[in-house]
């Protein structure tokens, strides 16, 4: 072989080194990929991302802002309807961010389950730039809900960037996080009802003894029922001569007759509750429901307590989407337990949510997932009573946190080979920056050599 032609592998060998060494300081597994690599110059960002896209656009932190001031959070979530069957599919749309670059993007539902990801080409996990469509089903069960969208990227970029409440970092992805945006709420309407409505349970129950005087009688029934088909003709109290006179109120899906007076001591009373009833569709019970309570010599005057509660107090690492409950020593008067005698908080705000009851178990339903690795207190009031009118002696308090839920990586997103670090931080940044230029430096002298026969 020639001396020329040993200059030429030379040159080859030294260029396809200064390559790799180049390549291996900037994308490797363990060194993170400096801002600097990625604002200068233009289009750096294809030594990470070789394939079409050749940007990083939708990765970094400008995939959620209005501007390049990065200063604001410019992301919505919309759904296509505001009313749906059980089931139907729900599309929704996220848009936002000043970039034409590929979007990576999760569609999570009302329990906070993963239900889409966006998709794109070259296995980055991402879509087309905004906006964004991602599609998931309908809860089956009537009712209003709200879903919540997410752009997935790196959470610094060049210049820094602000980030909102929906922030949610990524354990298991250095740098990387999610910014999520609700969806606006809609309605999931009952397909058609031809369900006749049961009566589930009652208090006093069937042929109770000693029931306390002052007591209110309830059915709960097994669907929401028209409360225009309830008076005291449908729904009435007798003891076997007359009728009790009373008044009626509801709740859940509950009918509570409270009579005007105290009922008489030792008599049996017998309640019925007729096919004149209806639920929401309609339909009528199918047959009247009879039941019957002898009361005792007394009144009730036994405040109600709190025998056990869903988390219990100082529980961890427990699930965004519980449901919260409290079961009491005896059936609670539902009426009196709404969103201000029973709540859930953050240390700053309340939870959204919904407050049922259920005898002697009331139920609060957040609207959405609650926040990952916090602490929230939980909360009933004096203001909830018995059937007798005897509030809780006094507030039930109890508090949990819940677990740190990590965000499942977008599809093809190997994770943290190229995590943009902040601007100016890390060993790494000065490996990635000095390191290039001492290498190209390196590079010159051998090509001099090469130049003057000494390699």
């Amino acid at each position: 072989m020639g001396l020329r032609s040993e200059k030429r592998i030379a040159k080859s060998f030294i260029a396809v080194l200064l390559s790799t060494l180049a390549l291996l300081l900037f994308c490797g597994g363990t060194a993170g990929a400096q801002s600097s690599y990625f604002a200068n110059p233009p289009g750096s960002c294809t030594g990470c991302h070789p394939a079409s896209p050749t940007t990083c656009n939708g990765c970094h932190a400008h995939g959620v802002h209005s501007s390049s001031a990065k200063n604001n959070i410019n992301l919505t979530a919309q759904t296509d309807q505001t009313e749906y069957a059980p089931g139907a599919t729900v599309t929704v749309t996220l848009d936002g961010g000043y970039r034409t670059g590929w979007i990576r993007a999760n569609l999570y539902d009302n329990t906070g389950t993963l239900v889409d990801t966006s998709t794109g080409p070259v296995g980055l996990g991402g879509g087309s730039g905004f906006p964004v469509t991602l599609t998931g089903p309908a809860p089956a069960a009537p009712g209003t809900y709200t879903f919540t969208a997410a752009w997935y990227g790196n959470a610094y970029d060049a210049a820094g960037a602000t980030f909102g409440p929906g922030w949610t970092p990524d354990p298991g992805n250095a740098n990387h996080g999610e910014e999520r945006v609700p969806t606006n709420s809609f309605t999931v309407a009952p397909a058609t009802d031809n369900t006749l409505p049961t009566v589930l349970s009652t208090v006093p129950s069937d042929n109770a003894t000693g029931v306390a005087v002052n007591t209110a009688v309830m059915a709960t029934f097994s669907e929401p029922i028209d409360t225009a088909t309830v008076d005291n003709a449908s729904f009435f109290v007798t003891d076997g001569v007359d009728n009790v006179a009373g008044t009626f109120s509801f709740a859940d899906n509950t009918a509570t007759f409270t009579p005007s007076a105290d009922l008489a001591a030792s008599t049996a009373y017998t309640a019925t509750v007729t096919t004149a009833v209806q639920d929401l569709a309609g339909n009528a019970l199918e047959t009247d429901f009879v039941w019957s309570f002898t009361t005792g010599s007394g009144a009730d005057v036994t405040p109600p307590t709190v025998l056990s509660t869903s988390p219990v107090d100082n529980a961890t690492n427990v699930a965004a989407t519980i449901v919260v409950t409290a079961t009491f020593s005896e059936p609670v008067d539902p009426m009196t337990v709404d969103n201000t005698s029973f709540f859930v908080s953050n240390g700053t705000d309340n939870v959204a949510g919904a407050v049922t009851t259920d005898n002697n178990t009331i139920r609060f339903t957040p609207t959405g997932s609650l926040a990952d690795n916090t602490v929230y207190t939980a909360t009933v009031t004096s203001a909830v009573t018995d059937l007798a009118g005897n509030p809780l002696a006094s507030d039930e308090v109890w508090s949990f946190s819940t677990a740190p839920t990590a965000v499942p990586p977008p599809p093809g997103d190997s994770g943290g080979s190229c995590a943009v670090a902040p601007s100016g931080g890390g060993t790494s940044g000065i490996l990635g920056t000095y390191g290039f230029l001492i290498l190209v430096a390196l590079g010159a002298a051998l090509r001099r050599r090469v130049k003057r026969g000494r390699v």
